[in-house]
């Protein structure tokens, strides 16, 4: 009974921790505020003159409009993008990271895009933890400093059960930003996924000297 509260106890710091992060993303990374999230204000300014016109005011008419674009030419990035921050005006996060998908397929230097991939992945709304580590692995690969990306990446491989792989995210998010924001909730989770590996180790060992 004990253990199963101490999982639990874990469980919950875990999860504290990742409803923490993603409260941030959600709005950082979808480009509300500020952060690594795209500017959808500025995607509208001085595009394409059909995309400005009345005709394109809402969201469904934007995403019409671009599509067009997108059969004349499926590499167009900016058909790409804006058709996705329209999904996202809709609060339709898997139509958004399919086409976020497409453009960072074709430019995949793109940081913004990978970060804003691995918010909608990591959004409650979606929770797809394994989609948002490849995300987020590419990211860190574009950015090797990059500690925000390295906070996420640790969320999303915590939520695939991936413990080393968080583990190691983690410390590095450590090493880049030791004094940042999420910095103690993570040294925190840390220090409570360490003594269940710990006791884990310490019970192989001790089965092992029982069998000699």
């Amino acid at each position: 009974m004990l253990l199963d509260r101490r999982r639990i106890n874990r469980w919950a710091k875990w999860v504290a921790l990742g409803l923490a992060i993603v409260f941030g993303v959600s709005f950082v990374g979808l480009g509300v505020g500020s952060g690594t999230g795209l500017n959808f204000t500025d995607l509208w300014k001085n595009n394409n003159t059909a995309a400005n016109s009345g005709d394109a005011q809402t969201p469904e008419k934007r995403i019409s409009v671009y599509e067009d674009q997108l059969k004349k030419d499926p590499e167009d990035l900016l058909a790409l993008e804006s058709i996705a921050q329209a999904h996202l005006a809709l609060n339709q996060y898997t139509q958004a990271a399919t086409y976020l998908e497409r453009l960072v397929d074709l430019d995949p230097e793109r940081l913004d895009v990978l970060m804003q991939l691995a918010a909608i992945y990591l959004h409650p709304d979606s929770r797809n933890y394994q989609a948002a580590v490849s995300a987020l692995n590419r990211a860190t690969s574009v950015d090797p400093q990059n500690a925000e990306a390295f906070l996420q990446l640790g969320v999303a491989e915590r939520g695939v059960g991936n413990v080393q792989g968080a583990t190691m995210a983690w410390n590095r998010y450590l090493d880049l930003s030791p004094d940042g924001e999420m910095a103690e909730t993570v040294r925190a989770e840390l220090e409570a996924m360490a003594p269940a590996d710990s006791t884990v180790n310490a019970t192989d060992s001790t089965a092992k000297a029982g069998g000699n």
